[in-house]
């Protein structure tokens, strides 16, 4: 069989582009450390590979997520101890307060003090992060918690959700918590609160204590209206019904709840006793009641009977505010935990995945190194062929 030049030309040229191909191919491999360059050199390992890749940017941004929420909660977990010192301090005062040797002039200082607290805790409401970001706004956190209304009044006008976000595959986390569960609100283990009207008379109360849970009415609250009776005797009305004869010093079993009263009513007087969350709570409007309260002169015996009635609620409403902000630190410190070990759980993904693609991707640099020198051979061999090729001519002869 006869070949002509070109013939042997040409196939010592293409066996020679071949080896160099995958000559470079090898060098590529060696060089960069990964076999799968190109999904044409292991089209399953490459598919998988890029599944690996979104796991591990999924992960990432998980783990990004758990430190913003981590930072968040800390500088809550901190706000809140201030706030429940606040709450601490007030409460003091109030023990104060009932000391009745008092002087309107000594209320009138224990107020001012008073006023300080309540600046303290708007000042902690409305606290910001790093950012710039309100704290206890929800959702609405480029505007204060909590400001001022028209009547003078300081109201929430946050977002009543809390800023959730991603923290694994399966679970999101709230990232704080809102102005509204804080401070308007008391946990689930609050009792009952008695709270007096516009009154004019001098009845006061102590209580009400929880007697008797097992009350087909447990749970629900009563009303009691005074009024006089045709014979000049007081009475009062338990929610509307027909009136009974009231003696200072009386205690009420209504309910599976116990209330003790004392001092003369006069007509349109009421007591009212409620379940705490049903007495729209409010931290700020209890402070600011109480305040006035204590600026207000004691002259009268009605006066005396406001001022007892207000430091009695007013103390039970400062304990459920504090237990309520121990509720939601309690919460705090649960996330802050939960996201330590979603950080474990984490890194250990990650080195998982990190791993997993390693073993899809990254080349074996003693195959590798083997490969390429056996393919530096071939072509070194390929080339040293064609030069030899090349002088089998019948050129060379004549």
């Amino acid at each position: 069989m006869r070949l002509s030049s070109a013939t042997i030309y040409n196939q010592s040229l293409n066996s020679m582009l071949a080896q160099e191909s995958a000559y470079q191919d090898a060098a590529q491999e060696v060089s960069s450390g990964t076999r799968v360059v190109n999904p044409s050199d292991d089209s399953l390992a490459a598919a998988q590979a890029v599944n690996v890749r979104q796991a591990i940017a999924a992960n990432t941004q998980y783990a990004d997520s758990r430190s913003t929420i981590s930072t968040s909660l800390s500088q809550e977990e901190s706000t809140l101890d201030s706030i429940n010192d606040a709450i601490t301090s007030a409460k003091a005062l109030i023990v104060q307060a009932n000391n009745g040797t008092l002087s309107d002039a000594d209320r009138e200082s224990i107020a001012t003090s008073l006023q300080g607290v309540y600046d303290t805790l708007v000042t902690l409401a409305n606290a910001t992060d790093s950012n710039g970001n309100y704290l206890f706004s929800g959702y609405q956190s480029q505007s204060p918690a909590f400001a001022t209304d028209a009547n003078g009044d300081l109201v929430y006008q946050g977002d009543n959700n809390a800023i959730t976000q991603q923290v694994s595959s399966t679970q999101s986390m709230a990232s704080g918590d809102t102005g509204a569960t804080i401070f308007l609100s008391v946990s689930s283990s609050a009792g009952f609160i008695a709270e007096a009207g516009d009154n004019s008379g001098s009845v006061t109360y102590s209580g009400p204590t929880i007697t008797d849970t097992q009350d087909a009415n447990y749970g629900s609250g009563f009303s009691l209206t005074f009024s006089t009776a045709a014979d000049g005797t007081a009475q009062y009305s338990l929610d509307g019904a027909t009136p009974v004869t009231y003696t200072s010093g009386d205690t009420l079993e209504v309910n599976g709840l116990s209330l003790t009263l004392s001092g003369t009513p006069v007509d349109g007087d009421t007591v009212t006793v409620s379940k705490a969350a049903d007495a729209d709570p409010d931290l700020f409007a209890t402070l600011k009641n109480l305040i006035s309260v204590l600026q207000t002169p004691v002259e009268t015996d009605a006066d005396q009977a406001n001022l007892d009635n207000t430091l009695s609620t007013a103390s039970r409403q400062l304990s459920n505010a504090q237990d309520n902000v121990l509720t939601v630190q309690t919460s705090v410190g649960s996330r802050l935990n939960q996201l330590d070990v979603l950080d474990t759980i984490g890194d250990d993904l990650a080195l998982s995945y990190t791993e997993r693609l390693s073993g899809l991707v990254d080349a074996d640099y003693t195959e590798s190194v083997t490969e390429y020198t056996a393919l530096q051979v071939a072509l070194q061999a390929a080339q040293q062929t064609f030069v030899s090729i090349q002088k089998m001519s019948l050129f060379e002869y004549i």
